[in-house]
């Protein structure tokens, strides 16, 4: 395990090959419950070799940081899922038992423990988390009446009626950040909880994140008013999401705000490979480069990223900040990848690289 000058562990990337051993979990599975899965549709049996997959990532990233936060949050959330879905009360369980039973012959001693300890934390939570999710759309929110219109025009499908309500609110004079922060940031984040707890479609779920890039869009103009209203500070970001991350409205979020307080953006968006954020880190003398990452397996590709900007001589002083979900579940992870600072939203990462790049 690699640590640094404070004895604190850092990150270290493992090499798995995933499908191999989401295949044994799967197997293994068979022989413990063979009454369970001989009435399997060969649909249930493609998912659950899948979510073994998912295991196999997310127990992967908790051992490379030492931490069983990403492996338990996935646990967690796929719980509340199958809950939702009215699967048995032990259908994560026995999966994790199977789980269990691989590892212990895969993993070297000492992993292996450690990754037994984390299943057994797994355990002790699935026992005691309730399966029920707040909305994200609180009562404290200032425009929260607005917000729950709006989702329910996406959820209905009426595109235009959820534009009418955002164009309105600008009619009224509602700055676009306040719409960012109060509508756009809380109706995603309850998109994806009302996915999770089966209240919506996949579906419906793709139509109301591609309205509202569309929407988000059409409200260029006026950030553009609000960007002229800054004075320009002359500096430069570059914001992408790391390859084959597909979650990007956060980034765009960051880019638009880093805009409208005086920065010049470019905004490349999801699944762009390393190379390609480098190069025009270095043609636009990037001094801030912002990145995004959704999903926890994703880490090793954040700090992929990372080491090849502080690899290149012309970007390696560029002030590097990162958010996304694993970012948020771990405080400290931003600091193991090698990033210089981690916002929680968009209006937080201006605040903290205007900070660091102005000392």
């Amino acid at each position: 395990m690699i640590m640094n000058n404070d004895g604190n562990f850092l990150y270290r990337p493992l090499s798995w090959d995933v499908e191999a051993l989401a295949q044994k979990a799967y197997d293994r599975y068979g022989e413990l419950y063979p009454d369970v899965y001989r009435y399997y549709t060969d649909y249930q049996k493609a998912r659950t070799l899948e979510d073994f997959g998912y295991y196999v990532m997310y127990m992967r990233e908790s051992l490379a940081i030492d931490d069983p936060a990403i492996f338990l949050s996935f646990v967690n959330w796929t719980h509340v899922l199958l809950t939702s879905l009215h699967l048995p009360e032990d259908c994560m369980a026995t999966g994790l038992v199977a789980f269990r039973d691989v590892l212990r012959n895969e993993l070297s001693e000492e992993m292996n423990a450690k990754a037994g300890e984390y299943i057994e934390k797994a355990f002790d939570l699935l026992a005691t988390t309730p399966t029920h999710i707040p909305s994200f759309i609180r009562d404290d929110n200032p425009l929260a009446a607005s917000a729950r219109a709006y989702l329910s025009a996406l959820l209905a499908t009426d595109r235009e009626g959820a534009r009418v309500i955002i164009i309105d609110l600008v009619q009224k004079g509602v700055p676009i950040r306040d719409l960012y922060l109060n509508i756009f940031q809380p109706v995603l984040r309850e998109t994806g909880r009302l996915w999770q707890t089966h209240q919506a479609s996949v579906a419906q779920e793709h139509y109301i994140t591609g309205a509202t890039q569309l929407i988000i869009a059409l409200l260029y103009e006026q950030l553009m008013n609000e960007r002229r209203r800054q004075e320009r500070k002359g500096r430069s970001l570059v914001a992408t999401c790391v390859s084959d991350e597909l979650h990007e409205v956060g980034i765009r979020m960051v880019a638009d705000f880093f805009e409208m307080d005086g920065w010049d953006t470019a905004y490349i968006g999801a699944n762009t490979p390393t190379n390609s954020v480098v190069t025009m880190a270095k043609e636009r003398q990037a001094d801030a480069i912002a990145i995004s990452s959704t999903m926890s397996f994703h880490v090793p590709r954040v700090y992929d990223l990372i080491q090849a900007i502080r690899a290149d001589p012309v970007t390696a002083g560029a002030c590097v900040v990162i958010g996304g979900y694993p970012f948020n579940i771990v405080p400290d992870l931003w600091k193991r990848v090698g990033a210089d600072c981690c916002a929680h939203s968009a209006d937080e990462a201006v605040k903290v690289v205007n900070h660091l790049v102005a000392t």
